[in-house]
């Protein structure tokens, strides 16, 4: 941290329920300034077909710590009120083949509506109603903000109206909270950590996974032991 960073805590103040899990902090923030470092190409996506882009390739305006070969941002996994109300919704698609006979008879074809964009489903989505989601980080308030205020939803299916944020904060806190916070025995796990010697000896609030650390964290060429919030 440098003499110019605060400890923060950032709270998206959400309009609508959440669908799924909220982001890591840090994959948002590369998200949203990934179009300014890919030459502006609208649509620029990341294949997990071929190899996983060079770690911090994209500049955030939170730092990152290198732990053995993983460059980790200073901020914590997305924290959730405690007293979260959850169900199970669905989201559904299916193309109108009912409305066939209004086409011309040469256009009447045979449609596939097991794959491709003609492709039906039902899709079970856990959904959080929730009023905020928040994470410990580290940073200058302003800048971090600048950026964050270009999300204007968060989660899954924000194309059908979840997760939408009416408005972000970023607050100065005393101490950084971002990795660890501190109990009367050990440090609390506060965010997925690769697993190597830089783990304290007796976390707390831990438990081993295999996933990634880093983003983008869906991508294979990411995932490694880790340890995760318990």
């Amino acid at each position: 941290m440098s003499r110019h960073d605060d400890a923060l805590l950032i709270t998206a103040h959400l309009a609508s329920p959440l669908a799924g899990d909220a982001p890591q902090l840090d994959a948002l923030l590369e998200y949203l300034l990934s179009l300014h470092h890919h030459k502006g190409v609208p649509g620029y996506k990341i294949d997990r077909s071929l190899p996983a882009p060079s770690q911090a390739e994209i500049p955030i305006p939170i730092p990152r710590r290198t732990l053995g070969e993983w460059e980790v941002a200073l901020c914590s996994d997305p924290i959730y009120p405690a007293c979260a109300e959850e169900y199970v919704d669905h989201v559904n698609k299916r193309i109108a083949v009912e409305e066939a006979a209004m086409l011309a008879p040469g256009r009447r074809l045979v449609v596939s509506t097991t794959n491709s964009w003609t492709k039906s489903y039902r899709l079970p989505l856990r959904i959080r109603r929730i009023d905020r989601v928040r994470w410990f980080t580290v940073g200058r308030p302003s800048r971090v903000l600048r950026v964050l205020r270009r999300a204007t939803s968060i989660g899954k299916k924000i194309s059908v109206g979840y997760g939408r944020v009416a408005s972000w904060e970023a607050d100065p806190i005393v101490r950084d909270l971002s990795w660890f916070a501190p109990s009367d025995s050990a440090p609390v796990l506060m965010r997925t950590l690769p697993v190597g010697a830089w783990l304290p000896p007796g976390l707390v609030g831990a438990r081993k996974d295999y996933g990634a650390a880093v983003p983008p964290y869906w991508h294979p060429g990411r995932y490694t032991e880790i340890v995760r919030p318990a």
